[in-house]
């Protein structure tokens, strides 16, 4: 079991790609490798849960992320051969607010982490961390397989979402399939004690306005 406090942790302020920033934890050594060491257990489990429409954050079994610029350009091959040539082809993209930040009890527990990782991840909040903390390989590992519930419940309702981390894409043969994959989604992530960012939810009708939201989308954030 986890039973000590964790080491200071070194606050950083990074620039996000869309305006805004976000607060980068560095973990102590000691911290950093007993994060690593907790989620390598689990890494196996949250590999297999993956669907074919997760790209990004694919682990190693040491709990590494694998290089991502081949990955990316797979996300976006993906997400534009989804687009059928039929008159009503409907798109769908957005995100989950503040992700990392709201990954908590309900998140962990779907997941199904032990106690020791949930006790470490308790330690880091009384820190100051909120929810995960950003920029270990570990947490963007958990936030993978936490996402991948709500990947079943959309992929469930008809629709397999196209994602890269948090930025997800549905695409369908028209707009009602499109929304009930969507409304799952959502659903799935309130589950979790997540939220789907209302104001980077964005709708295409048509093979030309999906294409174009596609390319904005994808260009949003390059890594």
């Amino acid at each position: 079991m986890f039973d000590r406090a964790p080491g200071p942790i070194r606050w950083e302020r990074q620039a996000k790609p869309g305006g805004g920033d976000r607060r980068i934890a560095r973990l102590a050594p000691v911290d950093d490798e007993t994060y690593r060491r907790l989620v390598t257990r689990i890494v196996p489990r949250i590999e297999r849960s993956l669907g074919s429409g997760a790209f990004a954050n694919r682990a190693t079994p040491e709990a590494r992320l694998r290089p991502w610029p081949g990955a990316r350009r797979a996300w976006r091959r993906t997400a534009g051969a989804a687009l059928t040539p039929a008159a009503d082809v409907a798109m769908v993209t957005g995100d989950v607010r503040e992700c990392y930040a709201s990954i908590r009890g309900p998140a962990l527990a779907a997941l199904g982490v032990d106690d020791e990782l949930a006790a470490f991840l308790h330690a880091l909040w009384d820190r100051g961390v909120d929810g995960l903390p950003i920029d270990p390989d570990p947490s963007a590992i958990l936030a993978n397989g936490i996402l991948a519930v709500a990947d079943r419940e959309a992929a469930a309702a008809g629709c397999r979402p196209i994602r890269w981390v948090d930025d997800v894409v549905f695409a369908a043969a028209g707009p009602r399939s499109a929304q009930r994959a969507f409304d799952a989604w959502s659903r799935s992530l309130e589950g979790l004690g997540l939220e789907a960012h209302d104001g980077k939810t964005r709708w295409a009708l048509g093979r030309i306005d999906a294409l174009d939201l596609l390319g904005r989308a994808t260009v949003s954030h390059p890594a």
